[in-house]
């Protein structure tokens, strides 16, 4: 086995972070559209018809016209987030960094007309064609920019809006589409110019079909600003950059950064369970969200309020974990604690647990499927002695701890990679939000257990609850 090495974050540079580049979360948004007027935008390009109507552009296509932009500044480096949503039979674009022929020249390549916009545009455009997201040279060079991540091509909702996130750097572009990292390329040639929303050209005899945009806000970025992944909601700060490991700690052997992923893998000889941990202090009261993604044969876990135990072998943690399990739904999501009381709570139960450390079935939640080789949101909120668990919004988990010995209402937070068969794990939009220190606890009189609720199956006891039919 090739010896590992331990990421080791000095407390000193969390200490110094003051002086590590300003993120852009120091800035404002500026809203490009108040939601009621095309005020300080211009028609380019064509004639389609832009107009607002229950608080969104809404463009039209015309017959006969070429592209069309509404075009709006003159923006260097900047973050664009908007919502899009067009009509499946069309397509559209986002232009960023662009500009406008001023005059004829029949001669040139492109054959370019006074008035055609041209420059970057991030590509809108249904599920099927996989280009959402992606950059193409609108107007000049006639190609696509860059190829597009693998996990974007199908993260475009043809019957729903879209959000975009858009930045460009210096000389770097990246888009996201519903949080999905899209495109990530440098090209050299624009420093800045306008942003544009494009209604395209159709053919005869077609249309007329619609593209709307609303939430359109820029954030302009000053030299040294850094940005990495979607912005944490609000009350919410990022715990995983995005880039490295930087403020975690663990085993290389187990744990990197893939396409901007926090990325566990087990080759299926673990001996014992590995963990990575954050090293950002010890959480308490908190609610925290992060996207997961895991293989067939998976199994990880959200570890929480834990305990290091370098003496029972290396990165291992005990406490709290909320599970991530591929292939048994009553698992996946439940409330587990890693080498202690172990089963406190399977998926799709409410539970309370006595003073002496038994957990109880109180109530019950239907039993859903979240499938693996799939993005899912996971939620875990911790309020004193109260812990919830959710995945896309759908409650998996929730406990109320009345044992005083065994529960922790403090510790670390970490990621597991398992023992079993070869396994991924990825995690990304990983966001932690304090919550305060005083919330009370829940008294043994505010949490009745009732005579006939039933004892928490113990593991290796538990027999496989199916899932409700839906």
């Amino acid at each position: 086995m090739i010896p590992s090495t331990r990421i080791v974050v000095a407390l000193a540079v969390l200490a110094l972070s003051s002086l590590a580049p300003p993120t852009i979360a120091d800035e404002g948004w500026v809203p490009l559209f108040d939601g009621k007027t095309l005020d300080g935008w211009a028609v380019r390009g064509g004639h389609a018809s832009y107009k607002v109507q229950d608080g969104a552009i809404v463009g039209t296509t015309v017959e006969g016209s070429p592209n069309t932009f509404l075009c709006k500044g003159d923006y260097t480096d900047f973050v664009l987030e908007l919502e899009v949503k067009c009509d499946p039979a069309l397509n559209s674009g986002v232009q960023v960094r662009s500009h406008v022929y001023d005059k004829d020249d029949p001669d040139s390549k492109n054959r370019q007309r006074a008035g055609v916009v041209y420059g970057p545009q991030c590509e809108v455009a249904r599920k099927e064609t996989g280009t959402a997201g992606r950059f193409y040279d609108e107007g000049r060079r006639g190609q696509w920019l860059a190829d597009i991540r693998p996990e974007a091509r199908e993260s475009f909702r043809d019957d729903g809006w879209n959000r975009y996130r858009i930045v460009a750097q210096g000389n770097r572009y990246r888009s996201w589409i519903n949080g999905v990292p899209a495109s990530d390329f440098t090209d050299d040639v624009d420093k800045g110019g306008l942003v544009g929303l494009q209604v395209h050209g159709i053919a005869k005899g077609q249309g007329p079909y619609e593209v709307r945009w609303r939430d359109i806000r820029i954030r302009e970025l000053k030299p040294g600003d850094e940005v990495t992944s979607p912005e944490p909601p609000e009350g919410f700060k990022a715990v995983f950059n995005g880039r490295d490991l930087t403020g975690w700690e663990g085993s290389p052997a187990f744990w990197s950064v893939v396409d901007g992923c926090l990325t566990g893998k087990a080759d299926g000889t673990l001996k014992f369970n590995r963990f990575l941990t954050w090293r950002g202090g010890k959480v308490g009261n908190f609610e925290l969200r992060v996207k997961v993604w895991v293989s067939p044969t998976g199994n990880s876990g959200l570890q929480y309020r834990g305990t290091e135990r370098p003496d029972l072998g290396e990165s291992v943690i005990t406490g709290y974990q909320c599970d991530v399990v591929a292939n048994r739904p009553d698992y996946n999501g439940m409330l587990y604690e890693e080498r202690g009381r172990r089963i406190l709570a399977h998926t799709g139960e409410k539970v309370v647990i006595d003073a002496q450390g038994q957990p109880w079935a109180v109530g019950q939640f239907p039993l859903k499927v979240f499938s693996p080789d799939e993005w899912h949101d996971y939620r875990v909120l911790a309020e004193g002695n109260h812990q919830r668990h959710w995945i896309d919004g759908h409650p998996t988990a929730d406990v109320i701890d009345l044992d005083e010995k065994g529960r922790k209402l403090d510790g670390v937070l970490a990621v597991q990679v398992h023992v079993g068969p070869p396994m991924t794990i990825r995690y990304k939009d990983f966001f932690l939000k304090a919550l305060p220190d005083d919330l009370p606890l829940i008294k043994p009189r505010d949490a009745a257990i009732p005579p006939d609720a039933p004892k928490v199956a113990p593991q290796g006891q538990d027999r496989p609850r199916k899932p409700d039919a839906e």
